[in-house]
Formats: structure tokens, sequence, C-alpha cells
């Protein structure tokens, strides 16, 4: 029974000292199975950063924020920060605070460095950039910005009361507009109402066409459209080589009009030049007289031509 109790309060005490180390993990913001290490940055402005605020790596919470306090010596903000072991944090790696104090959002995000380059020591810095105070620029923009809006709202205010006028007036062309617009309004749905049937007919008329044309160009009819199209391109390609060849042929023709109508050549001479047609109508003339004579007085030539064999 002696050994039983020993082994009892044995077991009490190292079930406390675990629960004691996962409790201060736990109330200090530290994975309660996963080792961490510590690194620490500086800034000009917390911005409202607290212990406990998340360290974020590209959206993802890494770890918290162990303390923030502020560096007699510089004046700078000192800020104690853990992040899990496997985040490779190592130089060139820069922090920054972001977020909004007024809804308790503040966290602080770490831009990593270049995975190549040396791990940062545990307990090492990290560099910090400069962060902006919203509120505070808010604050120095906040007269300007309520005299805008406050200029804004005179100018909407005017609007309405004009508009109320406008429409408090019969005869006004805005109150005409409105009931124009009404009106055109109650004429589309009568129309619409009226021609509902007709709507639904011509809507199934365009989904028959729509069915038609699907089935038209599906199957053996698309081979055919294909083969139908295949040879209209085919045929396209000998109409542009003929025309190619007719336009060559009205190129010659012009060729030809020009040296005719410009002299070149017997043919051109013949037609522009008046004592060649002359020449050609006198010579036709004698050889028209020639055979005359020689029908009428065949012998003469016999003759001729009797002494031209003798030689």
């Amino acid at each position: 029974m002696k050994y039983s109790n020993e082994v009892k309060v044995g077991v009490t005490i190292v079930l406390a000292a675990i629960i004691f180390v996962l409790g201060v993990r736990y109330f200090e913001d530290l994975p309660l199975f996963k080792s961490t290490y510590s690194l620490r940055a500086e800034f000009e402005n917390a911005g409202g950063l607290i212990a406990g605020n998340a360290v974020r790596t590209a959206g993802v919470t890494v770890g918290s924020v162990d303390g923030v306090k502020i560096n007699p010596e510089t004046g700078m903000v000192t800020v104690r920060f853990h992040v899990d072991d496997d985040i490779p944090v190592t130089e060139g790696t820069y922090a920054k605070i972001g977020g909004f104090d007024a809804l308790g959002v503040v966290r602080m995000d770490l831009v990593l460095g270049p995975p190549t380059a040396p791990p940062i020591p545990e307990g090492g810095f990290v560099r910090g950039e400069p962060t902006s105070d919203m509120i505070g620029d808010l604050s120095s923009r906040a007269p300007e910005l309520i005299t805008r809006v406050d200029s804004v709202l005179a100018g909407l205010d005017i609007v309405l009361s004009e508009t109320e006028g406008m429409l408090a007036r019969p005869e006004s062309d805005l109150r005409v507009t409105l009931a124009n617009m009404r009106s055109s309004t109650e004429a589309l749905e009568s129309l619409l109402r009226g021609e509902r049937d007709r709507i639904g007919s011509i809507l199934a008329n365009v989904d028959s066409v729509s069915s038609n044309v699907d089935r038209l160009t599906s199957g053996e009819n698309a081979e055919q459209i294909e083969e139908l199209f295949t040879s209209l391109n085919a045929t396209l390609d000998t109409l542009d080589a003929n025309l190619q060849g007719l336009g060559q042929t009205t190129e010659s023709l012009n060729t030809l009009l020009a040296k005719l109508n410009d002299g070149d050549g017997t043919m051109a001479r013949l037609i522009n030049d008046d004592s060649m047609y002359l020449k050609l109508d006198s010579t036709l003339t004698g050889l028209n007289a020639l055979m005359t004579d020689f029908r009428a007085n065949p012998g003469r030539y016999m003759k001729e031509l009797r002494l031209v064999d003798l030689f």
C-alpha cells in the first residue's frame, strides 16, 4: 500500500509539471508541442502593437509578440517575438507593423529574405520598416475632410430642395417626365401582357430554328457542308486565277491600243496615216483595173506569158 501511494504522488507531480509547462506556453501564446526561437525588431512607432499580437508571414500566423518596450538610450521601440522553428528567417528579412489599432487587429508582418542567405541567430535583430500612423494621418487631414464633406452635404441639400420644389409644381418638366415614364412603362407592360403568347411562340420558333441548324451542321450533313465549302473555295481560287489572266489580257490589249494610238508599227500607221491609206487604195485600184483588163483581153497577157516562157 505504501508503494502504491508513492507511485500516485510521483504521477501527480509529473502531471502537474506537464500541465504547468503547457499552461505557461499557452498563456505566453507559444505552440504547445512545437519548438520556437526568439528574435527582436526595432521600430520608431509601435503603432498599438502589444504582447500577444500575431506575427504573420504571407498572411499565415507563424508566431506571436512576446513583449514591447521602449529603449531609453535610443528612443526606439524594441519588439521581442518568437516564430516557429520551421520558418527560415534569413538575412534580408524585415518586419513591419500593420492593421488598425482602433479595431484591435494590429499585427507584425515578416517579409522573409532570400532562402539561400545566412539565417539570423536566435535573439538577433530583424530590420524594422517605418510604420505609418493611420490615425495620425486621418487626424491631420480631418479639418480638410470635414470641410469637403460639409460642402458636399450643402450642395446635396440644395439639389434636394430644388427637386422637391420641381415635384411640387404640376407643370414642372421633371414631373411631366416622370409621368411620361410611368405611362410608357404601363404601356410596355400592357403590350407584353397582351403579346405574351406571341412572344412565347416566337421564342419557340427561335428554339426550333436553332435545333434545325444544330442538326444541319452535325453528322453527315456537317461532312457535306464541309465538302461544299471546300468545293466553293476551289471554285473561288479558279475564278481568282481567271480574273488574274483576264487582267493580264486587258493589260496586253491596252498596250496594243496605246501603240496603235501612238502610230507605232505598220498597222498603226495604216490607221493613223492618211497617206498610207491613199497609197494602199491607189494600189488596190490599179490592181482592180489590171484584173478587169486581164478579163477583157486575156490574149494580150497570154502572149506576154509565152514570151516569158521563151526566155
